[in-house]
């Protein structure tokens, strides 16, 4: 059975084309996505997040639980402060990638939608006689992105925003009613994610139109936000990552790997990479020549031989090219390389380049 989100009939209102996904109605687009895209890049526009994953993780015991199965240092994390982590196997393979935020009921653990369930069911397996909870908070997702998202935030909070680092967050009353602010980049511009009373997301959503309404606020939907995140170089798990790669592959281990807290699952085999070895495979960014497409797999090759795959790939409107993430053989990573990708109609020329395309 589809299910749909709660903001549903205001997407419809404006246009939105849907796509389901795990039997959830999601917007897809309003009628353009490199426009829409287009549009993050150049000023102001709000998404209806909802649907991503999310936890409270709460119990006394909650902080020790964390703190001896994530590869990154909770400790890093403070009362404005969140930090960006994965979950490992023995073998340093990726269960799950997330961020945690130290709330006063728990910490907030934002994750893939797609991975959400599996990682909850994977984390209950140690809980044993631990006292911890995991639960779902009632809340709405918004993303405010773009140059002047800092300037829609401003409206909305009626007040100057205040200095915000990366992974940052604070709380504000908004309408009688709490609002959490995370500063993160998704699309590789400065982005806010608010969540707010599922049951008042709708007065939310109209609230930062009408404030946005002189910064030409416009609304994207899935596929604007895949070709923004592409750009930016940012990993999906699922697409990019799995349990397959170890984080060191995906280029992600400054930011989610702690060689000094101790004890953790795939701790040792991290550290050994860090210290005695390297990776055969590495994520990296292809620019490729034509209009054609990829889809996720299409093989890479260099000469006649098999050097790697395509994770993720769309049309870039910054570039106005073809761009793809992929892994690739570690000794053809270097900027310049030439290989080529296999499609069903033959292949097709790349250039390796580094990640991200884009970057404020």
């Amino acid at each position: 059975m589809t299910s749909q989100l709660p903001l549903h009939a205001r997407h419809e209102t404006l246009g939105a084309h849907f796509r389901t996904e795990a039997g959830l109605e999601i917007p897809a687009d309003y009628g353009n996505p490199e426009a829409e895209a287009q549009a993050a890049r150049e000023g102001v526009v709000l998404a209806d997040l909802s649907y991503q994953g999310k936890f409270i993780i709460s119990g006394a015991d909650a902080s020790t639980f964390l703190q001896g199965l994530i590869s990154n240092d909770l400790k890093a994390a403070r009362s404005d402060l969140g930090i960006y982590t994965t979950l490992l196997t023995a073998k340093g393979k990726t269960v799950a990638d997330f961020y945690l935020f130290p709330l006063p009921e728990g910490f907030l653990m934002e994750i893939e939608w797609g991975n959400a369930e599996k990682t909850k069911e994977y984390l209950m397996r140690f809980r044993l006689r631990s006292k911890v909870e995991m639960s779902v908070p009632a809340w709405g997702k918004l993303l405010v992105s773009g140059p002047s998202s800092s300037a829609l935030m401003e409206e909305l909070l009626g007040e100057p925003l205040p200095e915000m680092a990366e992974k940052s967050f604070f709380e504000k009353s908004i309408e009688a009613q709490r609002l959490i602010c995370i500063k993160r980049s998704l699309t590789g511009s400065v982005d806010f994610h608010l969540y707010y009373p599922l049951e008042k997301i709708d007065a939310l959503w109209q609230k930062l139109m009408s404030e946005g309404e002189a910064l030409n606020v416009r609304a994207i939907g899935a596929s604007a936000l895949e070709i923004l995140r592409v750009e930016a170089g940012k990993i999906k798990y699922g697409v990019d990552i799995n349990e397959e790669t170890i984080p060191v592959e995906a280029g992600i281990q400054d930011e989610v790997i702690s060689y000094t807290k101790g004890c953790f699952p795939g701790q040792e085999v991290v550290a050994r990479i860090k210290t005695y070895g390297h990776v055969n495979r590495v994520l990296t960014g292809l620019i490729l020549e034509g209009e054609v497409v990829p889809e996720q797999g299409c093989e890479v090759f260099r000469g006649d031989k098999k050097v790697g795959w395509v994770t993720s790939a769309v049309h870039s409107p910054f570039l106005g090219k073809v761009i793809a993430m992929a892994y690739v053989r570690r000794e053809l990573a270097s900027p310049g390389t030439m290989i080529t990708v296999n499609l069903n109609q033959g292949q097709i020329s790349a250039e390796v380049v580094s990640l991200p395309f884009y970057n404020k």
